[in-house]
């Protein structure tokens, strides 16, 4: 079992390496988009795109709200260093480095988890470095609810200040301008999008055609 999944996965790898990718390069219009993400979607979301990472979010997660409130302040919050958490509320037994943004009195106190960073140093040189490469006229804001989808958080999403956002659902929530259902999920949540699904190539989030997204930004600039 455990050789077909490995058989699986590098078909799947290659068959989108030679048909899937050079497509979506070959109609992607622009190359200087920030993807600000709360787990890891936005690095295969770049690497699939043969993108330089323009967002310090790349190899990281957020859990619970935390990253919407990132997202409502933006600029302040980018302002700030990071510093090393030293008791985390969100406890894991992995080991990897855990930091804070926020004093905790003028910006709530965020916990941001460097899930595939060895240390301190190494998550404040790749934050600091790509924090410098956002381009602050194309921000797209991309929230993956990875349990049951809160009505309340997806409230938030649509009021955020960015104009780009999406937030993907298990379920179909209509009422709501950021929410994309994934169909196909209902019971089991989201999770990393990047994941397989069956043969060719196809992973969960090319149900959403982030291509065109991206391009409709460049084309509402110029109108």
């Amino acid at each position: 079992m455990r050789l077909l999944r490995s058989l699986i996965f590098h078909f799947n790898r290659l068959w989108r390496a030679l048909f899937i990718l050079p497509k979506m390069r070959k109609q992607l219009e622009v190359d200087d988009i920030t993807l600000i993400c709360n787990n890891c979607n936005a690095g295969f979301i770049y690497s699939d795109l043969n993108l330089k990472f323009c967002s310090p979010t790349i190899n990281m997660f957020f859990y619970h709200d935390h990253f919407i409130t990132f997202c409502e302040r933006l600029d302040e919050y980018l302002k700030e260093q990071l510093v090393l958490c030293q008791t985390p509320e969100s406890k894991t037994d992995l080991n990897y480095p855990i930091c804070n943004l926020g004093d905790g009195v003028n910006l709530p106190k965020l916990e941001l988890h460097f899930l595939h960073y060895k240390t301190y140093e190494d998550v404040c040189d790749s934050w600091e470095r790509r924090k410098r490469r956002i381009n602050p006229s194309r921000i797209f804001i991309i929230w993956t609810f990875f349990d049951e989808t809160n009505e309340d958080w997806l409230a938030r999403i649509d009021a955020l200040p960015q104009n780009n956002k999406i937030a993907f659902c298990n379920q179909d929530f209509p009422n709501y301008k950021s929410a994309y259902y994934i169909k196909g999920y209902e019971k089991c949540g989201l999770g990393v999008l990047s994941r397989y699904k069956g043969l060719f190539g196809r992973r969960i989030m090319d149900d959403f055609d982030f291509v065109s997204w991206f391009n409709n930004s460049l084309n509402a600039s110029n109108s």
